[in-house]
């Protein structure tokens, strides 16, 4: 007979000898609220996103979307609670400085394409993991053009989650189990997604395109008869995951073949309607502290940076498939491109400068120090002949026989300082009100050749001007040393943040400016210490002109905003299915409106987001009619392409 007391030791006994038991972690809910945040597969990106989005801007801004972008990731918001939220962030970052707004933006897009809950189906048995349906309408904002939510390489790629039903839908069987399936997949700009920028959420799984032909027979017209999305990981950390998402979408006649729009690169390569792929590297992109890489131009090939070139190297290429309709010969380049950059030193200029000179672009970011995320230099970078020796053996090593590679041809040196191209010489103005800041901050006086908004650090600043001697002006070598010289000076300088780090600058390049003169304000508008007396009169003459035309400016402001009936600056007309672009008012101070949408710092880029509106808004026409007749997608994304070029885009 057993005692009452030993019960408690055989069940003990027991438990030990069975087998242990594993279960999934899941986000409990309840009424479609989280109980208890511990979330599978989020440990790493969704706590790091809501919290890059808390700190990204002042006030009470981002914390509120913060605390609102939590409930859009759970199980039962609807399939595109997730882009609604990401648009909510980026139309809320048009407020700020463009720093802080290309901060939003970038983290707007991390957060499109975290991964959603979904509950496992315990209907089955074993219990199905299932994905989550992808949203079927544009975003409002570009910049989430062709971005969806990433996939858990573990789930079923055959079984989905459809909040709507609260059921398991079959891959196929709805068109939400495909992103942008139906008649938006013609659309060049939003049907293949792109990997995160940011490096802590590329453990994640993301879309990327295959080349067509490894994976689609070709029709006799030489059309793709459909392009297939492999959902698979990025990181070396989870590269062993299996059970890779596979989605086909198009058909011959959905898929014609792009007519090429600009002239032929090198070796046939011809790069549709964007320019020739280009990496830069340095500190400070996107108010960081470590150096990272993104592309040259923003406008073709739109993504943040990124510590990881290979992030900023595969969403180029594939934007070459996607959105610029670049030949294959192209394609080609720019994978061996990838290879090139690969083969340089990871997370050093080399590897910008490899990929680079495959397109026959020479560039020197070898010569730029590393520096990781707490600011401190990494030993053994910056070596300043290393660039062209390694951009030469990688290029060779590849051996692409149609990439050439020629040195820029100089200018003669000028006045010991060099030859700066095709810009003006680096000058930087100091002052209160730029970009409608309270506080002073710095920015380049040549807007044309060093096209940058303010800054509080004025290392923001002079990274970029000298960045642009080589990237787009085409400077010489001695330019790009004084260049070097003047951000020491500029560095060297005290107080930081006062005018005078901007004379020492201006003065390397023999400019007198008189900015130490201008009083210091801190983001409250409050003084911070004292302004200098010393100084040149043409420095005080351009203090007093930057305060005048402030001035004038608000005043303007004033006068335009007290009329409501101010006149559109948008003047295209095209209205294809009933849809016109929005109306742009001019606010007055350099601040224009799209009526219904966010304010602007600058009339273009208040003209494209008004194309852009209407092309969502005519896509989702051309869906609801079935993508036929005159009114398809294709035709609204060509419309698009004519309102952007009267904008001058």
């Amino acid at each position: 007979m057993f005692a009452k007391t030993d019960v408690g030791y055989i069940l003990f006994s027991f438990l030990l000898a069975t087998e242990q038991a594993l279960g999934r972690e899941k986000w409990f809910e309840r009424n479609n609220k989280p109980v208890l945040l511990d979330p599978r597969r989020f440990g790493q990106e969704h706590p790091t996103v809501i919290q890059k989005l808390q700190d990204a801007c002042p006030g009470q801004v981002c914390g509120t979307l913060a605390g609102q972008a939590v409930t859009p990731l759970l199980a039962a918001q609807p399939e595109c609670s997730q882009q609604d939220m990401a648009d909510a962030i980026i139309d809320a970052s048009r407020q700020f400085d463009n720093a802080t707004q290309a901060n939003m933006i970038a983290i707007a897009q991390e957060y499109r394409q975290a991964e959603k809950n979904t509950p496992p189906d315990f209907s089955t048995n074993p219990p199905t993991l299932r994905n989550s349906v992808f949203c079927q309408k544009a975003p409002n904002n570009s910049e989430l053009n062709g971005l969806v939510q990433a996939q858990d390489p573990s789930n079923d790629p055959n079984i989905f989650f459809d909040p709507a039903t609260g059921q398991s839908v079959k891959n196929g069987s709805q068109p939400n189990t495909s992103p942008f399936s139906g008649g938006a997949n013609n659309s060049s700009d939003r049907v293949l997604p792109v990997a995160a920028s940011n490096p802590a959420a590329s453990s994640a799984s993301v879309l990327t395109a295959t080349p067509v032909a490894a994976e689609a027979s070709q029709s006799g017209t030489g059309c793709p008869t459909a392009i297939t999305i492999t959902v698979s990981a990025t990181n070396p950390a989870v590269a062993s995951m299996t059970g890779a998402v596979m989605v086909t979408i198009g058909t011959p006649s959905q898929l014609a073949a792009p007519t090429p729009t600009t002239s032929s690169a090198a070796g046939g390569a011809d790069f549709g309607s964007c320019t020739t792929p280009e990496i830069e590297f340095g500190v400070g992109f996107d108010n960081r502290k470590e150096t990272s890489f993104r592309p040259v131009d923003n406008t073709s090939y739109p993504h943040g940076s990124a510590q990881n070139i290979n992030i900023i190297t595969q969403f180029m290429c594939d934007s070459l498939t996607n959105t610029c309709k670049a030949n294959q010969a192209a394609k080609n380049l720019c994978a061996t491109a990838i290879t090139a950059a690969s083969s340089a030193k990871a997370g050093t200029g080399a590897q910008a400068d490899a990929f680079n000179s495959i397109f026959g672009i020479q560039s020197n970011f070898a010569a730029v120090v590393s520096v990781d995320n707490q600011g401190k230099p990494v030993p053994g970078t910056g070596a300043a002949s290393a660039s062209t020796t390694a951009a030469t053996n990688v290029a060779t090593s590849v051996a692409v026989s149609s990439a050439t590679s020629s040195a820029p041809s100089s200018g003669a040196s000028t006045g010991g300082i060099g030859d700066f191209g095709s810009c003006s010489t680096p000058e930087i103005e100091f002052g209160v009100g730029f970009d409608n800041r309270k506080e002073t901050s710095f920015r380049p006086a040549d807007p044309v050749s060093f096209n940058h908004g303010s800054a509080q650090g004025i290392g923001i600043i002079t990274q970029f001007i000298c960045d642009q001697l080589t990237n787009s002006c085409k400077a010489d070598q001695t330019a790009k040393n004084t260049c070097a010289q003047a951000t020491t000076a500029a560095n060297n300088a005290t107080p930081s943040g006062s005018g005078a780090q901007a004379d020492a600058f201006n003065a390397v390049f023999s400019i007198q400016t008189n900015f130490a003169s201008v009083q210091q304000v801190d983001d409250q508008g409050r003084p911070v210490g004292s302004a200098s007396t010393a100084g040149s009169v043409s420095g005080t003459s351009k203090v007093q002109a930057a305060s005048t035309s402030t001035a004038a400016a608000a005043a303007t402001s004033a006068l335009n905003l007290s009329n409501n009936n101010n006149s559109s600056v948008q003047t295209f007309t095209g209205a294809l299915g009933g849809v016109t672009a929005p109306a742009v008012r001019d606010l007055g101070n350099g601040r224009f409106a799209v009526d219904g949408n966010s304010e602007f710092n600058s009339k273009q880029n208040a003209l494209v987001r008004s194309c852009d509106v209407q092309n969502n808004k005519c896509a989702d026409a051309a869906n609801a009619s079935g993508d036929q007749g005159g009114l398809t997608v294709q035709a609204c994304n060509a419309q698009q392409t004519q309102c952007k070029a009267a904008a001058g885009a």
